[in-house]
């Protein structure tokens, strides 16, 4: 595929040597050239300075063959710009748009552009973290399965030692995004997220 990045700041470079390194022809613009180092040394697409909404600036970038494009500078209103653009004038098959503001999303999206926004999903994933009951891990060690499973403290088991605890296979514990194996006397803290392991059924 021919994609256009528009925009060459830490997604816009990542994005652009992902696709690049999957083989897919990428041009990127952005006005400000010394983003373009962020792409490395071994970035072999097409790098275009100038502003992308400007239409003369997307035509140099190979808009009219392109295939796809991705808006992901830093200034929604200039995402949505080039978005419309490419849709509405260049007939971009696949375009989409990233917005930091979730109001604006709604805006954007009920005009027909697709979009994605990093606050919103930032939003959901601490969401999910915060009031999913348990996730788990499955790893296999030389013919054995292993479960490890990361469960947040019910209320019984909050200020108790682990040596009090009836489950005898807690492995650990992550406070404050660090993981310590647990020890008899270490007690459960209400932000504690307590790692079990056992065997695989």
């Amino acid at each position: 595929m021919y994609i256009i990045i528009a925009g060459c700041r830490k997604v816009g470079s990542n994005l652009a040597i992902g696709l690049s390194r999957e083989n897919h022809d990428v041009a990127v613009i952005d006005s400000d050239p010394e983003n373009f180092a962020l792409l490395g040394s071994g970035f072999n697409g097409l790098t275009i300075t100038g502003m992308p909404i400007d239409e003369d600036v997307l035509r140099s970038a190979g808009i009219e063959k392109a295939d796809a494009l991705a808006a992901v500078s830093n200034d929604d209103n200039i995402n949505v710009m080039i978005s419309q653009v490419a849709i509405n004038i260049f007939h971009v098959q696949r375009v989409i748009t990233r917005v930091y503001d979730p109001e604006r999303e709604i805006v954007f999206n009920k005009m027909g552009v697709t979009t994605i926004c990093p606050t919103t999903l930032a939003v959901d994933k601490i969401k999910e973290f915060l009031t999913a009951p348990e996730s788990q891990d499955n790893h296999n060690f030389r013919g054995t399965g292993i479960v490890f499973k990361y469960v947040r403290p019910s209320k019984a088991i909050i200020g108790k030692p682990v040596n009090m605890l009836e489950n005898g296979h807690i492995l650990g514990i992550i406070r404050n995004g660090i993981f310590a194996l647990a020890e008899a006397k270490t007690q459960i803290n209400e932000t504690d997220t307590v790692v079990l392991a056992d065997y695989a059924d």
